[in-house]
């Protein structure tokens, strides 16, 4: 354990040396990612697929806030949405109006969660999602996190039937086809239960206090998120891939624990109590010290003496001794 310790304190160390280029370089990947994901959900206007349009959105990404990459993330949703049917891109507007004015005015630091819904629901890693809001935000992040899967599951629908469409195997205003799938799509209702139990869920056991809550909370938020898609699945007729269920859920507890392992470490075995008043209060304070390892530092002074030197030092130390010799020899 020790030698993790050591090990995350060089890593933390570097992050804070290099953290300029280091958090640019996050921010060009983040938004090189999100616009590609974009495209690859909706992909009905060709320039926003286009990898030169991704690799300037990235660009663009490290030099404008989280808010202006918001509007932006926005605006191609609807540029996207209007080539697939007017009605559909006010209705979307409508939605995002309404959120914005309720919940995102409130909370705009939630602005991130949002964004990252699409990318892991891209990339098989939903149960990411729940833990993390759990974890560093609480229950006030959940909305942000199922406006997200809105957006993606809006992104299936729409390929789901301009497919079908295509193939001429519906008929009907795009509209109203999609309407109806957004009321069937009982895969939508799922993930809302279940995303709200597992961030309740990890929210509540964090808060708790507990020694080691942190940790309890990832591998609870883990498996309730595994039995709720079981049971989920089974109740909705739909069919749960095991092995891909599993796998996903593994990941995810993988990932949390080493985001959380790097964001602090609690030494739970130095708990200390206070007790204290003023004049309108009596406080109980429970504090536990925060894990840091500090490494011994070697200052090693090497010292080199020049070879042609020594060999004079050498040359003077033989005649010292000849000279003694004869005086020595004198005497006799």
């Amino acid at each position: 354990m020790e030698k993790l310790l050591i090990y995350r304190e060089r890593f933390l160390k570097f992050l804070t040396a290099r953290g300029r280029y280091i958090q640019s370089g996050m921010r060009f990947l983040g938004g090189t990612v999100l616009f590609y994901v974009l495209g690859k959900l909706f992909g009905y206007t060709e320039t926003f697929s286009q990898p030169f349009f991704i690799f300037m959105m990235g660009v663009i990404s490290v030099f404008i806030p989280i808010s202006a990459l918001s509007l932006i993330f926005y605006v191609v949703i609807f540029l996207e949405l209007l080539h697939v049917s007017l009605e559909v891109t006010l209705f979307f507007a409508l939605v995002v109006v309404l959120y914005f004015l309720v919940y995102q005015r409130v909370f705009p630091e939630t602005r991130i969660y949002l964004m990252m819904v699409p990318i892991f629901f891209y990339f098989q890693l939903p149960a990411c999602l729940p833990i993390f809001v759990g974890m560093f935000c609480g229950i006030a992040g959940l909305p942000a996190i199922l406006m997200g899967t809105v957006i993606y599951y809006l992104s299936n629908i729409l390929q789901q039937t301009m497919n079908q469409l295509a193939s001429g195997s519906a008929h009907g205003k795009v509209y109203s086809l999609i309407a109806a799938r957004a009321i069937d799509n009982k895969d939508l209702l799922l993930y809302f239960v279940v995303f709200c139990l597992v961030t309740a869920l990890v929210t509540a056991i964090r808060k708790r206090g507990a020694a080691h809550g942190w940790n309890i909370s990832i591998l609870a938020g883990g498996v309730v998120y595994l039995i709720c898609m079981f049971i989920g699945g089974y109740l909705v007729n739909n069919e749960i891939n095991i092995t891909s269920q599993i796998g996903t859920i593994i990941g995810s507890i993988a990932i949390a624990l080493i985001i959380q392992f790097l964001y602090n470490v609690i030494d739970y075995t130095r708990e200390e109590t206070f007790e204290f008043e003023d004049e309108e209060y009596y406080y109980y304070v429970r504090a536990i010290p925060k894990v840091t390892v500090e490494e011994e530092e070697f200052n090693v002074t090497q010292i080199t003496v020049p070879s042609h030197r020594f060999s004079l030092k050498r040359k003077e130390h033989k005649q010292e001794h000849k000279e003694q010799d004869k005086e020595k020899g004198e005497e006799i």
